[in-house]
């Protein structure tokens, strides 16, 4: 069976005709198909929205009630620090100094309040102390360490002292 040129000429013309249709109206029509599906999706999701917003409404109302019947204030949060403080300091053996009081700044739209406080032992205790106080209580970052060699001339020993400042950012 042979193929003359008009029957070559129409099954290119065809091939040709589905190429065209494919990228002219198909392709396009996909594509709105598949961003319509989504839009129903995120629809649907958004139909949601004023629920999740009431309930958190809700939520946030609750725990500010509980939070002032627990009187949290920065008080609170020294008295935590400072019994943190000793629970650590009597298994590190590691003593506490001087713990002074909070130094407040104000930022634009942030206040800052530093805690100054002095520890006395070994090296590694100190650190496993600060590693305590930074990663593992939550209690804030902190901004600032020195250590300093001090020498007690009355019993002629050397002990090692550690300025901590301890960073919470309201």
């Amino acid at each position: 069976m042979k193929l003359d040129n008009k029957n070559k000429m129409l099954l290119l013309g065809f091939v040709a005709l589905l190429f065209l249709s494919y990228h002219l109206a198909i392709k396009k029509t996909l594509s709105l198909r598949a961003d319509y599906l989504g839009n129903l999706e995120n629809q649907e999701l958004s139909k949601n929205i004023p629920l999740e917003i009431a309930r958190l409404n809700h939520k946030e109302k609750y725990l500010d009630a509980q939070f002032m019947e627990l009187n949290v204030s920065s008080s609170a949060f020294q008295t935590d620090l400072l019994k943190f403080l000793n629970e650590n300091n009597t298994t590190q053996s590691v003593k506490l100094i001087e713990f002074k009081s909070p130094h407040f700044f104000q930022d634009k739209s942030t206040e800052n309040v530093t805690y100054m406080m002095k520890l006395e032992g070994h090296y590694t205790e100190i650190l496993k102390v600060l590693y305590a106080l930074e990663n593992q209580s939550g209690f804030g970052m902190i901004s600032h360490t020195s250590f300093e060699k001090q020498n007690n001339h009355r019993t002629q020993k050397e002990h090692l002292q550690s300025s901590v400042f301890l960073k919470l950012v309201y």
